[in-house]
């Protein structure tokens, strides 16, 4: 029996023709695509490349053609020759199909990138004819990975307290030791306003986001409490975070534990100013505290008063009952004096026995009188210099401006002139300055 006549039985299929024989569509399609494109044969020759993979593998299309892949594609730097091959070809027996793989890849040039591949077959009727492997360049996206996984290390290990806040200023994530520094779990932090949160314990405006006031940045030291009331010093920093167009997207909140700092500080300030074996200011702050009032004195033209105190008797307790008890004594007169003069006054130690109050708004000479009376009797009284008794005086000396003084140096000078007069007298009591002082305190004098 004849067979029935019919269409011809179909060719074995080719594999793709180089580009110049492609459809006209098909090459627009391939010169526009933004990621590399081969096609290779089942044996691994490259049979089309559009521009895009000769660009990224720094190339000429019309050159690839006809070339191996494993000359095409190699791994990481140096010139692809001396490179070993992406194995493709085994991909192409075995597979995987469709899958994203990806490989440091060199340029002919040398230089290399990080690309992301895929692997396809094509063909008729089951039958593979080759394969299309498309690639693109993600060096940009594997730095900033890099880069957001850099930022989520420092974020997590800062020993700064971190805190991010959405645009309306409620918490959104904070590390580790932000949580150590304000004492706070992460339930009493994620979803809060940051005012809230930012500082437990401290005065503060009722949205700290005021504190920006237009401002992309704000900075600023105060001390703080932690949940459970430990007192501590922080400095904070407050930043809006804005995009490409200005529209705020969220803030980042920073802080710092100072304390040991402003303990260090505030160490160093009181060393400068105060006397370290009485806690009175010293002559440092003295001057400062007497400048200050005379100024105040002079604008607001009322009066102020200064003694002078120099305690008679010292040093025979230094010498006989020793150093020791000359510093219990010296200690007890601080705080003798300050019981006996007005919480507005200063008590300041000049250096060794000496001593001087500062009188702010006072009325007259009488009233500066009447205080030194005071501080006379409550020094006569004896010491307990640690179970044996001593004995003391004072001799005061008193200046007053604008009466008897025209400036600080002027006042001080002055109540130091009176002082010396009071020793004159026999040692005890109390004096005003009067110029004709002067000429009657002599060197002599001063050796008391």
């Amino acid at each position: 029996m004849r067979k029935r006549a019919g269409k011809p039985a179909p060719k074995p299929a080719s594999a793709p023709a180089p580009d110049a024989q492609l459809l006209p569509q098909t090459a627009q399609i391939l010169s526009a695509a933004s990621s590399g494109i081969v096609a290779v044969t089942p044996q691994g020759v490259i049979t089309i490349a559009n521009p895009a993979a000769a660009d990224l593998l720094d190339r000429d299309a019309g050159a690839m053609t006809g070339v191996s892949v494993e000359r095409a594609f190699v791994y990481g730097s140096g010139h692809p020759e001396a490179g070993r091959p992406l194995p493709l070809l085994a991909q192409f027996a075995a597979g995987p199909f469709y899958t994203e793989q990806e490989a440091h890849v060199a340029r002919s040039d040398g230089s290399s990138f990080e690309a992301v591949y895929v692997v396809a077959p094509f063909g008729q009727n089951r039958a593979t004819q080759g394969y299309v492997i498309t690639f693109r360049d993600i060096t940009q996206r594997r730095r900033s990975e890099a880069a957001l996984r850099l930022a989520a290390a420092v974020f997590d290990h800062s020993p700064e307290g971190l805190i991010v806040a959405d645009a309306k200023g409620r918490v959104t994530k904070m590390n580790p030791a932000y949580g150590r520094i304000v004492g706070a779990e992460v339930a009493d932090v994620i979803g809060k306003p940051m005012a809230d949160v930012l500082f437990f314990g401290a005065n503060t405006s009722a949205s700290v986001l005021e504190a920006l006031a237009g401002k992309d940045n704000a900075q600023w030291e105060q001390w703080c409490k932690t949940q459970s009331g430990r007192r501590y010093a922080a400095r904070i920093s407050v930043t809006a975070v804005r995009d490409t167009s200005g529209a705020l997207q969220q803030y980042v909140g920073i802080i710092a534990d100072i304390t040991q700092r402003k303990l260090d500080e505030e160490k160093i300030i009181y060393q400068a100013n105060y006397d370290q074996l009485t806690g009175l200011p010293n002559r440092t702050l003295f001057m400062d505290r007497l400048t200050r009032r005379v100024l105040e004195g002079r604008r607001a033209k009322t009066s102020v008063g200064l003694m002078f105190i120099d305690l008679d008797g010292f040093k025979a307790i230094n010498d006989t009952l020793g150093h020791d008890a000359g510093d219990i004594l010296l200690k007890s007169t601080a705080r003798r004096l300050e019981k006996c003069v007005r919480e507005a006054d200063t008590v300041a130690r000049l250096g060794g026995d000496e001593f001087t109050v500062i009188m702010p708004l006072i009325d007259n000479m009488e009233a500066a009188g009447i205080v030194a009376g005071r501080i006379i009797k409550s020094l006569t009284e004896p010491f307990d210099l640690g179970g044996r008794e001593g004995r003391v005086s004072a001799s005061i000396g008193i200046s007053l401006l604008p009466a008897q003084a025209d400036n600080a140096s002027q006042l001080l000078h002055n109540a130091d002139v009176a002082m010396y007069h009071a020793k004159h007298l026999g040692k005890a009591n109390y004096q005003f300055y009067d110029s004709v002082l002067e000429s009657t305190v002599t060197v002599k004098d001063r050796e008391f």
